[in-house]
């Protein structure tokens, strides 16, 4: 029997925070252009549509497990062509494409279908290449991911890569199962954009989390006051699968200002055991083009008597130390752990194993 194929389906897991902030997978700061006519992808993002005021809040239309639901499917549906007998051809529209599939057997005994499929506009604009693969072992190893790429006339260049996976570890029985999707564009004038994400899972309850995102402009890209032309951020949080985590943001911008630059930015971190006692903390800073510098930190001490040790000072003067009456509240658990990956990844869980060899 398969040992994924019947799994529990609870999971103790604290409520969302109202103040929890949940990432997009594709930031909202840019505009997808799309060419309809080329098959799914083309997902080049123009940077110059950056506003670093635009809300960070998710998009709950296309969320980061429901893109990945999408990515599966798609890769299901490429795989299931890839038996038809055309190997090329031409759209209504007079773009080509050809498409090349193929099996190939890793050293670690993993087999690996794949689909690779590149076209090319009627006017040769633009050009692509999409790739889609499915792996599994004899054993619990399964595999669902896509590569995509592809650049125009214009100059702009785009990449796109996700996969997810899951197995088990047979020295202790414990499952996994991890979800990493990296894309990135750059358009005619230098100007990029990138997101990584990475999810990782194992049925012990441990979790880990991350996302890395910025994006670059032309440095002599007027802005309005406030705007920057380099923007990052980094999320992530940890979770032992007993009570304790981790969780951390770091956000920083960069605004060139012809004879320097000046940037800005803010993080916290907050690391907590499964006693409940832990640390949060954080800063606020600013630097400006000529050297001039400010910076405000602040931080709590919780230690599970009910009362918590609130400290910080900045670089203009202030000073604070005291100690509060106040409850202490943290993430114990992730919000969405390894059994609601486990259900949400039904196409990942269909991949067939390998048959054993013969004798």
């Amino acid at each position: 029997m398969d040992a994924f194929s019947s799994q529990p389906d609870l999971l103790m897991e604290k409520e969302r925070s109202a103040d929890s902030l949940s990432l997009p997978f594709e930031t909202a700061f840019f505009k997808k252009k799309e060419d309809r006519s080329l098959p799914p992808f083309q997902s080049f993002a123009e940077p110059e549509n950056v506003d670093s005021k635009a809300d960070l809040a998710a998009d709950k239309k296309d969320t980061f497990e429901e893109q990945f639901s999408k990515n599966a499917a798609e890769v299901a549906r490429a795989l299931s062509e890839s038996t038809e007998k055309s190997s090329h051809g031409i759209h209504l529209d007079g773009s080509m494409w050809w498409k090349e599939t193929g099996v190939e057997q890793r050293p670690d005994g993993v087999v690996c279908k794949w689909t690779v499929i590149r076209g090319v506009s009627a006017d040769g604009a633009v050009e692509f290449e999409d790739k889609y693969w499915e792996a599994s072992d004899r054993f619990d190893h399964k595999e669902l991911g896509s590569e995509k790429s592809g650049r125009d006339a214009a100059g702009n260049v785009w990449r796109e890569y996700w996969k997810e996976s899951m197995w088990q570890d047979y020295t202790c029985g414990v499952m996994h199962m991890e979800k990493t999707a990296d894309k990135w564009g750059q358009n005619g004038k230098g100007e990029q954009w990138q997101e990584q994400w990475f999810e990782h899972y194992d049925s012990t309850g441990k979790t880990e989390k991350w996302a890395d995102k910025w994006c670059s402009l032309d440095p002599n890209t007027p802005l309005d006051v406030g705007h920057a032309h380099v923007w990052h951020e980094r999320w992530g949080e940890n979770y032992d699968g007993y009570g304790g985590s981790t969780k951390y943001t770091d956000k920083w911008a960069e605004r060139s200002e012809g004879d320097g630059w000046s940037k800005w930015g803010d993080k916290w971190d907050e690391h907590f055991n499964p006693n409940g006692h832990g640390t949060k903390q954080g800063e606020t800073w600013w630097a400006g083009k000529y050297g001039d510098r400010w910076n405000r930190t602040w931080g709590e001490g919780h230690n599970g008597s009910g009362w918590v040790h609130k400290y910080g000072r900045s670089s203009s003067g202030e000073h604070w130390d005291t100690h509060v009456p106040q409850d202490t509240w943290y993430e114990r658990f992730p919000h969405f752990g390894f059994y609601h990956c486990f259900e949400n990844s039904a196409q990942l869980r269909s991949v067939k194993r390998q048959p054993p060899p013969r004798k």
